[in-house]
């Protein structure tokens, strides 16, 4: 009778434990719920769906492609990479997820790793897919649509080995791609304003060419106008300069190469307020590019704003480890601010990666000197003045004697 008892209490339990919770739905109905939140842009709500789906179907690999695209609009790169390639573990030839990679792999930098994804698609049939790619201008940077893989995937793959050449300026070998990708669409004006900057990198003076080529297809093209006046411009005509850039900016405010212009125009010219104005608007378009952080931490240096500095040399050094030039800047900030241990750190690190440079060294002795630290200062002054710096003799006297 107590068997049978505890029998029936425990069938009641497992009956409410079953009964109590809510069981999780199959995989597909969970993807259809996030592709529909997807296409209604509700992206939030679509990665809580996909978030649920995978833990419980953790192998319903269509879900880690949907949540990758998700992730990249969401701003969660690393996530959006991550999803990407577990995807393609388990199915490499998947021509849509592997062009998604290798684009986000180009937005962000990572330069190398997107060369081997681009080279692969070269090898790839388009396969039937509703995915529509955008356009990724090297100086534009709004995303418009202009291609499916089955409509001429070759001619967008080599212009954007292009850009990635053209960014780690290689601009020899960018012009062979954008040469190759006019010739398989030799109606795209994107392809001839960046083969036009390429040449333009090289003093080529055909550049002006392209920019006309771009300009018969698309009168309006913002870029091919603006690039082909300056082009033609005199140079030391800083303000008239501006005045185009500024008539650039606003005729299409998504461009990232006349705010960077305008910007180097208006810290040459003192206006550090505006040089930072400029350079925050270049940041809402690319964040992923180390001179751009480098460009507003010297202009908020200048007017003194030494905290915001420090955040953007910062940032500089967490896109790019040997970024020198990073390093220095920083060092001298954080002089400025009395944390002078800390400062030599940074020129220590400077150094590591240009050794032999004497400002570094001088201004690592400046930090020493200021840590009551004679006798290093001393070394590194003569350290200087040995790598070709004149040090003035009331500074080797007030340090070394």
């Amino acid at each position: 009778m107590r068997l049978q008892l505890l029998f029936s209490v425990l069938c009641f339990c497992g009956g409410f434990l079953v009964y109590g919770q809510d069981k999780p739905k199959k995989a597909f109905a969970y993807y259809e719920e996030a592709e529909a939140a997807y296409n209604a842009d509700k992206y939030s709500e679509a990665l809580v769906v996909l978030d649920e789906c995978l833990k419980h179907h953790p192998g319903y690999f269509e879900a880690y492609s949907l949540r990758g695209s998700v992730k990249e609009i969401l701003k969660d790169n690393d996530g959006a990479l991550t999803d990407y390639s577990i995807y393609l573990e388990h199915f490499p030839e998947s021509l849509p997820v592997l062009m998604s990679r290798a684009i986000l792999r180009y937005k962000i930098g990572f330069y190398d790793q997107a060369k081997e994804d681009f080279h692969k698609l070269l090898t790839m049939n388009p396969s039937e897919t509703n995915t529509v790619f955008y356009r990724q201008n090297m100086s534009v940077g709004d995303r418009n649509p202009v291609m499916t893989p089955e409509s001429g995937h070759k001619s967008y793959i080599y212009n954007y080995l292009g850009l990635i050449e053209s960014k780690l300026k290689n601009h020899k070998h960018a012009v062979a791609y954008y040469d190759s990708s006019l010739v398989l669409n030799p109606n795209e004006p994107d392809y001839f304003v960046n083969r036009g900057l390429a040449k333009e990198a090289m003093n080529d003076s055909t550049a002006a060419a392209d920019y006309e080529r771009a300009l018969k297809l698309n009168k309006q093209h913002t870029l091919a106008l603006h690039n082909l006046k300056a082009l033609k411009s005199k140079q030391g005509q800083s303000v008239t300069y501006e005045d185009r850039l500024t008539e650039t900016i606003n005729s299409d405010s998504t461009m990232l190469y006349p705010y960077l212009e305008r910007a180097l125009q208006r810290f040459e010219g003192g206006y550090f307020k505006g040089a930072v104005d400029d350079y925050t608007m270049a940041l809402e378009i690319d964040q992923s590019d180390e001179e751009i952080w480098l460009g507003r931490g010297l202009a908020r240096e200048k007017l003194k704003d030494f905290e915001g500095a420090f955040s953007d040399y910062t940032k500089a050094i967490d896109l790019e480890e040997d970024f020198f030039k990073a390093w220095i800047n920083r060092g001298n900030v954080l002089f400025k601010l009395d944390r002078y241990s800390d400062a030599i750190e940074d020129f220590n690190a400077a150094l590591v990666f240009q050794p032999n440079y004497a400002p570094a060294v001088y201004n690592r002795a400046m930090a020493k000197m200021k840590m009551k630290n004679k006798t290093e200062a001393c070394a590194d002054l003569k350290l200087a003045e040995q790598l070709g710096m004149e040090i003035e003799n009331k500074v080797k006297s007030k340090i070394c004697d």
